[in-house]
């Protein structure tokens, strides 16, 4: 999404009242291209919002997911945002925890034939390994041993 997105406007017309703790939600996530968790949104902005829960970011994330403003998907057991609501799979550094999206080219689109009776409404593809600046690490010997990203 543009960052000159109209954020009140945006969540009007999805029917949202403007609480102050949506708009503050909304700003992080609606605003600028966004993959997050909804304990990144808290940690994120608790300090400068110490009336936001944990609970009210789950929510606001949920309602944004059912109105179409976000999509949700997993990545290592953790619920995903992402802004970019146009169909795209996504790239995962299984070390650092950074999340890129790429682009859906048609031949991509097909299902597999064993779906050929199935009425398809979503697909998400996950590639998951290191990115380069983790191979880079590794290479230099200073890879996260743990091998869990930070999501």
């Amino acid at each position: 999404m543009s960052t000159a997105i109209d954020i009140p406007s945006l969540l009007r017309g999805h029917g949202f009242r403007l609480t102050p703790q949506r708009l503050t939600v909304a700003e992080l996530v609606l605003s600028k291209p966004a993959h997050v968790t909804a304990r990144k949104v808290y940690q994120t902005l608790k300090e400068d919002h110490p009336a936001l829960s944990l609970n009210t970011v789950y929510l606001t994330l949920g309602q944004f997911e059912k109105s179409g403003l976000l999509n949700r998907f997993e990545i290592n057991g953790n619920a995903v945002f992402d802004s970019n609501t146009m169909p795209h799979n996504h790239a995962c550094c299984s070390c650092c925890g950074v999340i890129i999206d790429l682009p859906v080219h048609q031949m991509e689109q097909q299902a597999p034939s064993l779906l050929n009776q199935w009425q398809i409404q979503t697909e998400h593809r996950i590639w998951v390994g290191l990115c380069p600046n983790c191979m880079d690490e590794d290479r230099a010997g200073k890879m996260n041993k743990s091998g869990v990203g930070s999501i």
